[in-house]
């Protein structure tokens, strides 16, 4: 059966397929057996590519959707950089089930011509019915397209998945706009964010695809307070403020430190936990000891166990700068937290303040701690922010995700074979009246 039958075939049984995701039970078997990668190194239905190191969100999006086709009979594989940090997310993608592969090819550092080499190479090699690259970055890199031009590569799925800093030169949005049509059946934007800057660089409207980034809805809103309270030694009346995220720049944790100082005495019982790892935690370590609160500012590291925290959170908080489309922030809100943010891009999308969360400005470091001490002195603001913020998870669940990306992929194939079709029937015909002329 060909790819486009496969998942023609599993989008027929709706929400009877084998997962149970954001509340959607299973009442069928998969397709085929979730083992099931045969075939040589680079056979599968498809290969999904990942310019990433293994830790952020963009890894985890690709594990979700991985795991899911697999889940659905469709054989996997997830292609990353051969860095020191993609070890670990390799094993987890082994123990989920789908097909990985390190490989050198993938962003080493090396010369222009390097680079270029490289592309060509994994361009070269890598052989799916579906190949779908994920990139921290506006664009697909410039190396990938030039080889993709060389060897007249088939066309792919793209999706941009990061933040994102300055927009591209004139030349740079017009060199891109130009490659899209030749190389991507669809461009794959995770927000409104990403696709109006799309559409300002000149990709048509028509290769474009909104989808969410999603999470497993019940995962996150399963957690259990008591183990993560328990292994921090904090009793159940300690208020907990949680941090669950990369520890890095756009994630402004200092700030997070900040704020927590300005209502620490007004709360002795509160502690600040910061779930996850990054190039600030030894910065962050240190403000929090300059502000005489190492005592209660906790580092409990990356874990896969984030569920856990969520559940015994009082308060979330995410200082942010700016985000794509936050998995961080669905994931709290599946688990029902109070939430504390920022009104920044990408948050702006489903955040709502008073609604399903407070926000304030970037970098307003007063008005958080103001936000803080409201949701840890006023339960029923507190309680009305949870049961919205659970309701608002539910739109953007995994399951809500999977079926998008398989209907993309499904239209962009029927597409190309009513395409060739087309051209072949043009063809004969003009053969036809050649020979009668």
């Amino acid at each position: 059966m060909s790819i486009t039958g496969k998942i023609i075939k599993i989008l027929s049984l709706g929400t009877g397929v084998l997962l149970r995701l954001g509340g959607q039970k299973s009442t069928r078997e998969p397709v085929l057996p979730p083992s099931s990668q045969a075939g040589s190194d680079n056979a599968g239905d498809i290969l999904l590519v990942g310019f990433v190191g293994g830790t952020g969100g963009i890894s985890v999006m690709m594990l979700e959707l991985g795991a899911c086709l697999v889940s659905r009979g469709l054989r996997v594989r997830i292609v990353v950089p051969s860095w020191e940090t993609t070890i670990d997310y390799a094993e987890r993608c082994r123990q989920r089930g789908v097909g990985v592969e390190r490989t050198p090819l993938l962003f080493e550092r090396t010369s222009r011509l390097g680079q270029l080499v490289n592309a060509l190479r994994f361009v070269g090699r890598y052989r799916a019915a579906i190949i779908h690259y994920h990139a921290n970055g506006d664009v697909l890199h410039h190396s990938f397209l030039y080889a993709m031009d060389l060897l007249h590569a088939p066309p792919s799925f793209f999706t941009p998945q990061g933040t994102f800093d300055e927009p591209l030169s004139q030349l740079s949005a017009t060199h891109w706009a130009s490659a899209v049509p030749r190389h991507f059946k669809q461009v794959i934007c995770i927000s409104r964010r990403v696709l109006r800057r799309q559409l300002g660089y000149g990709v048509s409207k028509e290769r474009l695809r909104l989808i969410y980034n999603g999470v497993n809805v019940d995962r996150f809103a399963s957690g259990d307070a008591r183990v993560a309270r328990q292994e921090l030694g904090a009793p159940d009346r300690a208020r907990l403020i949680v941090f669950s995220a990369r520890i890095e720049p756009q994630k402004r944790p200092l700030d997070g430190v900040r704020a927590f100082r300005q209502i620490a005495d007004e709360f002795p019982d509160a502690q600040l936990v910061f779930v996850g790892a990054g190039s600030l935690e030894v910065q962050t370590r240190t403000e929090a000891e300059q502000a005489g609160l190492s005592a209660r500012v906790y580092f409990v590291g990356h874990r896969d166990d984030v569920p856990n925290w969520l559940a015994a959170a009082n308060v979330w908080l995410l200082p942010t700068e700016t985000e794509g489309f936050s998995l961080a922030v669905i994931e709290a809100m599946a688990a029902g937290c109070s939430i504390v943010s920022t009104q920044c891009p990408g948050n702006d999308e489903i955040l709502v303040h008073e609604e399903n969360s407070l926000v304030v400005a970037v970098g307003d470091v007063g008005a958080m701690a103001q936000a803080l001490r409201r949701l840890l002195s006023d339960p029923g603001l507190s309680s009305k922010l949870r049961g919205n913020a659970r309701e608002t998870a539910r739109r953007y669940s995994l399951y809500h995700m999977v079926e998008a990306h398989l209907a993309c992929y499904t239209d962009a194939q029927v597409d190309a074979s009513e395409s060739n079709a087309a051209a072949n029937t043009h063809a004969t015909r003009s053969f036809d009246s050649t020979e009668k002329g």
